[in-house]
Parts: structure tokens; C-alpha cells; sequence
């Protein structure tokens, strides 16, 4: 279960992988719910990952790259991480 992220640095961290995904998903103009719906989250936890409020798994981060069609290296490049 991903935990409440607690410190500056994973803070800074998961809120460029959260802009990088709300990027990607406002360039497909997807909606918020469309992109939690094909990458099996749900919205809630989509829009804390979005804000980099929650952290996320790796597993998480393969379905959203796929629903977002990138790969997921290209999603991580695209944070600037």
C-alpha cells in the first residue's frame, strides 16, 4: 500500500513525476478519471499522484505510462528525474 510521503525530498520528487503524468494526460486531453480508469487506480489516488501527495509503485507507474502511451522511461525522463 503506498504510504503518505513524508519528507522535502520525496516530496520535490513525486511532484515532478505527478506534473510530468498531468502533462501528459492534459496534452491526450484526457481527463483525470479516464487515465485512473485504464491505468487501474483509483481517481482519488490519481489526483494525489498527480500532486505528488501519495507515493506511487513501480507497477503503478507502468500502467499510467502505458495509458498515457510512453513508455515509462520516457515518463521518468519527462520529470526531470
Amino acid at each position: 500500500m503506498a504510504r503518505v510521503v513524508d519528507t522535502p525530498e520525496e516530496r520535490q520528487t513525486l511532484a515532478k513525476l505527478g506534473n510530468a503524468i498531468r502533462a501528459r494526460r492534459n496534452h491526450l486531453h484526457m481527463s483525470q478519471e479516464a487515465l485512473a480508469d485504464a491505468a487501474k487506480i483509483s481517481r482519488t489516488h490519481m489526483g494525489e499522484v498527480e500532486r505528488g501527495k501519495r507515493n506511487v509503485s513501480f507497477t503503478a507507474v507502468v500502467r499510467i505510462a502505458k495509458a498515457v502511451d510512453m513508455p515509462p522511461s520516457e515518463l521518468i525522463t519527462a520529470a526531470g528525474l
